[in-house]
């Protein structure tokens, strides 16, 4: 495991090196807003140590990582009052990674939102699309409404 990869956007993030809609952090991960959102809300969780991917970072990091997820987890989910939550991640190319520092996403789901996975009868959507670009402020704004409900919750 490499402690920071100076080609990686997300080790620039971690450094406060690149900008981020930060949601939360902790000693060993970060947790911010998705630029190319599924829904509002999608959240991005890295360790701070970059690690490739599933197969390469600690158990210090693992758990950071996990704390980091159940956290905002609960603020997004208070949030936008989200009937479900997807946390999902990719390791390596041929399982869709396309930023090779582990991450997890972390997407709030609502009923017959016709997102892949739905069981409800609706159409099945084979592949997860982003649903808009939004501006730096907007991302801004939408994490420190997320970040309100992990400071009262």
């Amino acid at each position: 495991m490499d402690t920071v990869d100076f080609n990686c956007i997300f080790c620039a993030i971690a450094a406060r090196r690149a900008p981020a809609a930060l949601i939360y952090e902790n000693e060993h991960a970060l947790a911010f807003l998705d630029l190319h959102p599924i829904v509002e809300g999608h959240t991005l969780i890295i360790p701070r140590e970059h690690a490739r991917n599933l197969f390469d970072f600690d158990d210090a990091s693992g758990q950071g990582v996990m704390r980091a997820a159940r956290i905002v987890a609960r603020a997004v989910r208070a949030t936008y009052n989200a009937d479900g939550m997807n946390l999902f991640q990719s390791s390596e190319r041929a399982a869709g990674q396309d930023v090779f520092h582990f991450h997890f996403h972390l997407v709030p789901r609502f009923a017959n939102d016709g997102l892949m996975g739905t069981r409800d009868g609706g159409e099945r959507i084979t592949r997860w699309r982003a649903r808009g670009n939004p501006a730096r402020a907007e991302l801004d704004a939408i994490a420190a409404h997320i970040r309100a409900h992990i400071a009262t919750g």
